[in-house]
C-alpha cells in the first residue's frame, strides 16, 4: 500500500463556498478591482511591476476585455521556482523584452466562459483567486454564471493530466538529467495534489500552499513531496520514490 494513503478531512476553501467570487453589485465589483490591483502591487518588487505594467499596457492596445495577475504572485508566495503569471481575456500581447519567467496565458471571453463550464481549474482559479487588473464586464459575467450554476473544477479532467505527466516524468528520470528530472517531477506532483484537493473539494491554491493544504486532507507524504521539490534539491532515489507513490495514489 502507498504511503500516500487515501484518508482525509475537508479544510477552507472548500466547495459552494463562493466568497472569493463576490461581489457582483456594480459597485462593490468595482471595489474588489480596486483591491485586486493594490493586492497585486503589494505583492511585486518594483521590477516584477514593470513586468506587470508592460503586460497591461500592451494588453489594453490590443483590446483586451480583461487582465488578471495569478498564480503564486497574486497570492503572495512566491518562491525561487516561481513565474509570473497573468491570463489575458482577449488576444495575446507580445512579451519581447520582457523576463523570460513570464507564463501568460489567453482565451477569447466565449472560449473563457466555455472552459469553467467544462471545469478547467485554471480558469476557475482566475476567477476566485486573481488579481483582476482591469475588467470590461467579461469576467464580472463569468462570476454570476460559476454562481448561478455551482461551477466547480473537473476532478477527472486534472486526473487525466496527472496520469500523463507522473507517467512522463518517471521516464525522465531515466535519463539522469537531474534538472528537467526535478521540474518536470514538481509539475507531476503538483498536478496529482490538485487531483486530490479537487476530488476532495477542496480548491487548490498556489503551489507553495499545497503542502499546507494536502497535510489537512491527511496526504502528508503527498504534501512532503510537493513541498520537497519547491524547496530543496531531494535526491534522484527521493524523487523516483515520490513518482511512484505518486503513480500509486492516481491508479483509481
Amino acid at each position: 500500500m502507498s504511503t500516500l494513503t487515501k484518508s482525509w478531512c475537508q479544510p477552507a476553501p472548500t466547495r459552494g463556498g463562493f466568497a472569493e467570487l463576490r461581489p457582483l453589485d456594480l459597485e462593490l465589483w468595482g471595489s474588489r478591482l480596486s483591491l485586486d490591483r493594490k493586492r497585486a502591487e503589494e505583492n511585486q518588487t518594483e521590477s516584477l511591476l514593470e513586468i506587470t505594467r508592460a503586460i497591461e499596457a500592451r494588453s489594453r492596445e490590443l483590446g483586451a476585455a480583461a487582465l488578471v495577475l495569478t498564480g503564486s504572485t497574486a497570492r503572495n508566495r512566491r518562491t525561487q521556482v516561481s513565474d509570473l503569471d497573468y491570463h489575458v481575456i482577449g488576444e495575446t500581447p507580445d512579451i519581447e523584452g520582457l523576463s523570460s519567467e513570464i507564463d501568460l496565458y489567453s482565451d477569447e471571453p466565449d472560449a473563457f466562459l466555455s472552459k469553467l463550464f467544462k471545469g478547467d481549474d485554471f480558469a476557475h482559479w482566475t476567477l476566485r483567486y486573481g488579481c483582476i487588473l482591469f475588467d470590461t464586464g467579461v469576467l464580472r459575467r463569468a462570476t454570476a454564471a460559476a454562481i448561478e450554476h455551482d461551477l466547480w473544477p473537473d476532478a477527472e479532467r486534472k486526473l487525466r493530466q496527472a496520469k500523463r505527466s507522473v507517467e512522463f516524468a518517471q521516464k525522465l528520470a531515466t535519463t539522469g538529467d537531474y534538472g528537467a528530472v526535478l521540474e518536470f517531477s514538481r509539475g507531476a506532483l503538483s498536478l496529482t495534489a490538485r487531483w486530490w484537493l479537487i476530488s476532495h473539494d477542496v480548491f487548490p491554491l498556489a503551489r507553495d500552499e499545497l503542502a499546507e493544504q494536502l497535510v489537512g486532507t491527511g496526504q502528508s507524504e503527498l504534501a512532503k513531496a510537493v513541498e520537497g521539490t519547491i524547496h530543496r534539491r531531494p535526491t534522484a532515489a527521493e524523487i523516483s520514490s515520490w513518482l511512484s507513490d505518486a503513480r500509486e495514489l492516481i491508479s483509481v
